[in-house]
């Protein structure tokens, strides 16, 4: 099962897709009584609230969908005019830096003893087909494909034999980075936020899908495309820390909560973007995120 957000002749929609069909899920649940979207509610948060209201967890959703006791079918969707939203705007990302081996080594450097991770802000997540703009000045800017994690359940002092408890869906995430005024801020002894963090930094998508539609995490290949080249590639297996041990490791001291994500560390091959570039992260399973890179601002 996936769960994207579209926008629907202006209107935005929370789709599911069940089986082989898309479905207008959110008036799925109101025409059930089940669930009523807040009409002032902040739709790119929504998503998140109903997370935590448990009505998007896989064994509800068929229940919802179950065509034996509720017609089902007036509410299959369309999406062949459809605009793709974020599917949601998380509350934090928190980015794993050097987790794959060939990427440690692309940058001069050993695996870590013990995680390194840093936090992006909310204001870098961007849609697929969301177009990425960033200024000239800063220099050099990456693209990084990851798998992302989200988040499910609060996890604080989670082991890993219990972190996928607290797993709701995974996604692609391109965790942008100016690498030029990164390596400027790592030279002076600085953290990198400031290179990470930066508007559009982290497009998320296209939709979230739930685990029991992807399997185990880890023969599933992931590729990295500019334009007609492939940047980027590997198998979610080459990452040196899997999700549980970081979601170990994460909320031995930080507290996720619904809707956070974790973005897992990217291959080698990184590289730089400029405008007229199209970026597209694919994953087995996952789907593509496709941006466009618009004109310096």
């Amino acid at each position: 099962m996936k769960i994207a957000r579209y926008s629907i002749a202006g209107e935005p929609v929370i789709a599911v897709k069940f089986d082989t069909d898309w479905y207008d899920y959110g008036a799925v649940l109101a025409a059930r009584g089940n669930f009523q979207l807040p009409e002032d509610a902040d739709q790119e948060t929504i998503i998140i609230k109903m997370i935590k209201a448990s009505v998007l967890d896989g064994d509800y959703i068929k229940t919802q969908l179950n065509p034996l006791n509720f017609r089902v079918d007036k509410y299959m969707l369309d999406l062949s005019g459809a605009t793709p939203l974020l599917p949601m705007r998380p509350g934090k990302i928190i980015g794993v830096a050097r987790n794959w081996k060939k990427h440690a080594e692309e940058q001069s450097k050993e695996l870590p003893a013990s995680p390194i991770f840093f936090v992006k802000t909310s204001n870098c997540a961007f849609g697929h087909g969301d177009v990425i703009s960033f200024s000239k000045i800063i220099g050099r800017v990456d693209h990084e494909g990851e798998l992302g994690v989200i988040i499910g359940k609060t996890a604080k002092g989670v082991l890993a034999d219990n972190a996928e408890e607290h797993i709701h869906s995974y996604t692609i995430i391109n965790d942008i980075t100016a690498r030029d005024y990164q390596r400027e801020l790592q030279a002076k002894g600085y953290p990198w936020f400031a290179a990470k963090s930066m508007d559009g930094f982290a497009p998320i998508g296209p939709y979230l899908t739930l685990p029991e539609s992807i399997g185990q995490i880890g023969s599933q290949k992931i590729e990295v495309r500019v334009n007609a080249e492939v940047r980027q590639r590997g198998v979610l297996d080459e990452m040196h820390w899997k999700v549980p041990e970081l979601i170990e490791v994460i909320s031995r001291n930080i507290t996720l909560d619904p809707g956070d994500i974790i973005a897992m560390g990217t291959p080698s091959g990184i590289g730089p973007i400029v405008p007229g570039d199209v970026v597209t992260v694919e994953i087995d399973g996952l789907g593509k995120l496709v941006n466009s890179v618009g004109n310096y601002i």
